[in-house]
């Protein structure tokens, strides 16, 4: 299994384990955050925080952010690109997908690239 489908394993493993009413695990994770801006897993947790309480327009700022520290952060990519699609930004929502395809198919993540893919089409065709 590649580098980057482990990653988007556990990611979406801390999805499952969130309970978007667990202020404190919330609150914990901005304190770290306050010590360490530039980390990008805690600003994917974060962000994986916002997106299970439907707070959009603050997940989406959390993922920019884990792709501005990290551009080849993949996970980010997609969570902003599906965001965007659901505010019905698609041309947003497109570019961030090839984006990303373009970074998977340097990495030959087969797998990955077939998921976005995926959703591309499914915007495409929307």
């Amino acid at each position: 299994m590649s580098p980057i489908v482990k990653i988007f394993i556990f990611e979406l493993e801390i999805l499952q384990l969130m309970n978007p009413f667990n202020l404190e695990r919330k609150t914990k994770l901005l304190g770290m955050l306050a010590e360490n801006p530039d980390d990008d897993f805690l600003n994917f947790a974060i962000a994986m925080e916002e997106l299970a309480s439907e707070n959009l327009q603050k997940a989406q700022s959390f993922f920019q952010k884990c792709i501005e520290i990290n551009p080849m952060h993949i996970p980010a990519r997609y969570q902003l690109a599906k965001i965007a699609y659901k505010l019905h930004h698609h041309e947003e929502a497109m570019q961030l997908l090839n984006q990303g395809i373009a970074i998977l198919k340097e990495k030959k993540d087969l797998k990955t690239l077939n998921e976005f893919r995926s959703l591309l089409s499914e915007i495409e065709f929307d």
